[in-house]
């Protein structure tokens, strides 16, 4: 029969040892912050330098999270690891864990008090790094850090053996996981609010949970980590902390945007179907056109990640999979860029709180004002969206979502929920300072100063440039970030012949950054209004396919090396200025033959992404400039191809808009020169 019996508590929980003035090794289990937003809870409140947060909603009272409250203050703080306890004396820092002041013994030179506190949170997170491993007490300390209530409950099998079931409940949810042994065996996740919406999602979640839990083939008991899982919940955990029930449901707020974006997505769908050269297409075709082409793909608890995301990039766009082995395949193997959507405390003033609505956009979804629906199709080309304001949530004022930081507000102002949007580049995103500042302007904000490595995470000026983002300057090396550099690499690439074939042909690259321009790498910032998401979406494609370019040809895919041309005759000891070193670069192209070719590639990406390849075929040298437009649209911007083809007359003549829709659908800098290559040889 199955016996409920109450989680044991995590040695923090139970008290001082007599023969200890301070906490020992065992207790600090419980003084863990949260692995989402450190602190947050009231029982680890004591704990942090800077004291309880202002935002309440982040606050969910229950036997133990009250529990470890009424712990003493600091006799609850310590490391249950002696190794860990042994470096901290090592660092001079005693038992009372003063770690600030253990600092100080270190000889560490703080301007401010600030400097201290900074300095702690670095510590914090090295030691918030490692969640632990799948076992029932690797869940038990991961669901305290949360701050969620825990029970066990022990059952016996049909054959005799027995098996523990750990229930771990917040206020909106509750996740079961079954155990045999401390091997995951099931996970169920269960929402206890009222939206259908949320709940018919939650088999999704659950799957992905377990997943992140159970034993992959071949897999030992002893490598499996709570990481995955770890993430995963912690967004759940975050939501229910954040709620206010009754009156803010986040995991309802963040369903009534999938909705709404669901349906333009639909709408979108429909549109594509009566486009002549679409009406042959697959269903998973236009999913992928509206995908990079339209407004998104809205997908909740999809790609191995718990929580909504709108995907607006992906890699093979234009070849959707034939069958759903290649589909699973390449659901995860196939890079998407995607917006993930969540909620944060509001911590500083001027952000929206937010709403709940299934109604961002109406149910139409585009104007119907004849009139200005037909100037939009003039002008644009494209329908006005027929976008919503949804009504603010009003919370029944109290002392638990009260925000000491608005004291001076109104009353009225004080029962808004001190919660807003938040959206995660998934990748970030690498942007020129003033695509950046655009970017932000569609959100209503103002980017945050550049913040690369140093102290604190504070980048020492100036700010870093576009291609140390994106290829990281090795440490030790002697780069100059106003001086241009030179970026060489080796590829193979499998190419066929006339006779069809194949060999691999050895590429050798050389990427030229003649302008260096400073830039910025965006991960997240809030938002008020899925509306501001949509208006992104161009200018986010359009850096998503220059990535693509440059990941292909210079990535981390490809080998380190110098081109011949390069090392022989490009930039001679004699040149002295960045248009003498041009001339010379541009001059270096010469053909290799059939085994080997050169590819030489300028990048400058302001006002807008440029590139000009350059590369040799039949003792000539092919020389184009093109640009990647808003959406990922490339142009081709000069050339010399069609004269020289004018001139073999040689394959099918070629134009401008052949060329550059033969590179969106390569995406590949390499193939696309074969393929050039190709027509002309």
């Amino acid at each position: 029969m199955a016996t409920p019996t109450p989680m044991r508590h995590a040695p923090s929980q139970q008290g001082r040892t007599p023969s200890h003035q301070g906490p020992t090794p065992s207790q600090i289990a419980g003084a863990t912050p949260p692995i989402s937003t450190p602190f947050s809870n009231p029982a680890h409140a004591a704990f942090s330098p800077r004291g309880q947060r202002g935002s309440p909603q982040q606050v969910k009272k229950s036997p133990a999270t009250s529990t470890l409250m009424s712990q003493s203050g600091m006799g609850a703080l310590n490391f249950d690891s002696p190794s860990t306890a042994a470096a901290m004396g090592a660092l001079g820092i005693g038992s009372s864990f003063d770690i600030v002041g253990g600092l100080d013994t270190l000889g560490v030179a703080f301007a401010t008090e600030d400097d201290k506190l900074k300095r702690l949170d670095n510590i914090l997170k090295l030691l918030n790094q490692k969640k632990g491993f799948v076992s029932e007490a690797g869940l038990e300390r991961l669901a305290q850090r949360l701050g969620l209530e825990l029970l066990s409950e022990e059952n016996t099998a049909a054959d005799g053996r027995k098996k523990k079931t750990l229930a771990i409940a917040g206020s909106a949810i509750s996740v079961d996981i079954v155990l045999d042994n401390n091997i995951v065996q099931n996970v169920s996740l269960a929402y206890h609010g009222s939206a259908t919406s949320v709940s018919s999602q939650m088999e999704a979640a659950s799957q992905i949970l377990l997943a992140d839990l159970k034993l992959g083939p071949n897999q030992s008991p002893l490598t499996k980590t709570l990481d995955k899982f770890a993430y995963n919940f912690s967004h759940i955990a975050n939501l229910d902390k954040l709620s206010v029930i009754p009156g803010l449901d986040c995991y309802e707020a963040l369903a009534g945007i999938f909705t709404s974006l669901e349906r333009l997505h639909h709408w979108d769908i429909s549109n594509l179907r009566k486009e002549p050269e679409m009406a042959s297409k697959s269903d998973q075709y236009l999913t992928l056109a509206a995908l990079c082409t339209r407004h998104g793909y809205p997908v909740m608890h999809a790609r191995n990640k718990v929580g909504l995301a709108l995907q607006y990039w992906k890699e093979l766009r234009f070849v959707p999979p034939s069958d759903n082995k290649i589909s699973a395949s390449s659901e995860s193997e196939e890079k998407v860029w995607s917006l993930l959507l969540d909620c944060a405390p509001i911590e500083t003033l001027g952000l929206s709180p937010v709403r709940v609505s299934e109604d961002w956009i109406s149910k139409d979804v585009v104007k119907q004002d004849q009139e200005q629906q037909n100037q939009a199709l003039e002008n644009i080309n494209l329908p006005i969206l027929d976008w919503q304001e949804p009504e603010n949530i009003s919370l029944p004022s109290s002392d638990e979502n009260k925000n000491p930081g608005m004291d001076e507000l109104s009353m009225h102002l004080s029962t808004l929920p001190q919660v807003t949007f938040t959206v995660t580049f998934d990748p970030p995103v690498i942007l020129p300072q003033n695509d950046c500042i655009r970017l932000y302007s569609y959100v209503n904000a103002t980017p945050p100063n550049p913040s690369p490595s140093g102290d604190f995470g504070q980048r020492p000026l100036p700010p870093p440039t576009f291609d140390d983002l994106f290829f990281p300057v090795l440490a030790g090396s002697k780069q100059d970030p106003s001086e241009s550099r030179t970026i060489t690499r080796l590829r193979d690439v499998r190419v066929f012949d006339q006779q069809g074939k194949s060999f691999i042909r050895s590429h050798h690259n050389t990427l030229f950054i003649y302008k260096p321009i400073y830039s910025q790498e965006v991960t997240e910032m809030a938002f008020s209004h899925p509306r501001q998401l949509i208006e992104m979406l161009p200018l986010l494609r359009q850096f998503a396919f220059l990535s693509i370019l440059l990941n292909n040809s210079f990535g981390s895919e490809t080998k380190e090396g110098s081109p011949k041309s390069v090392k022989a005759t490009w930039a001679p000891a004699t040149t002295k200025t960045v248009k003498d070193e041009l001339a010379a670069f541009m001059a270096s192209s010469d053909d290799e033959g059939q085994d080997d070719m050169n590819i030489d590639v300028i990048l400058w990406v302001h006002p807008s992404p440029y590139l000009q390849v350059v590369f040799p075929v039949k003792g000539s040298t092919i020389d184009i400039t093109l640009r990647i437009l808003e959406g990922g649209v490339v142009e081709i911007v000069n050339e010399n191809i069609i004269e020289q083809q004018t001139a073999t007359g040689k394959g099918k003549m070629l134009n401008r808009e052949d060329l550059g829709k033969v590179l969106e659908r390569l995406e590949d800098l390499c193939k696309w020169a074969e393929w050039i290559r190709t027509r002309l040889c």
